[in-house]
């Protein structure tokens, strides 16, 4: 169902020139105003007294806002998680390697005596043979 919308006779005739500007019927211009004004959150009363370089300013503000919230909210908080977690780690692997230094040095240790006894064992046997000769 369509409707009427009574405007002052100026903003009409600006409102036919930008919807022939733009190639579309004063109807679905008005519809795509309304659906801009909607997607972009903008207050179409700001922007009557702003200069475009004011209004890049009070986008820049917004920017800066975003990120300076996403610093605080997000970014800060990861670095410090992952602050913690490289220290703990870091803390893991140096333990994780003293263990297995730890057990590498049992088994040197282990080794050397199974060597020793090898060794003794083989003296007796040729003791043993040349008994036996």
């Amino acid at each position: 169902m369509k409707k009427s919308i009574v405007i002052n006779e100026k903003p009409h005739k600006d409102l036919r020139n930008l919807s022939e500007e733009f190639n579309r019927p004063i109807g679905k211009f008005t519809e795509d105003m309304i659906l801009f004004f909607k997607k972009t959150g903008q207050d179409p009363a700001l922007i009557n007294d702003k200069t475009p370089s004011q209004m890049i300013k009070v986008i820049d503000r917004r920017i800066v806002g975003f990120f300076k919230t996403q610093e605080s909210e997000i970014l800060y908080p990861l670095q410090v998680s992952l602050s913690e977690s490289i220290e703990q780690n870091t803390s893991f692997f140096k333990d994780l390697i003293q263990n297995l230094n730890s057990i590498f040095g049992r088994v040197k240790e282990k080794d050397i005596e199974l060597k020793n006894d090898l060794l003794k064992i083989s003296e007796s046997l040729e003791q043993l043979n040349s008994k036996l000769r």
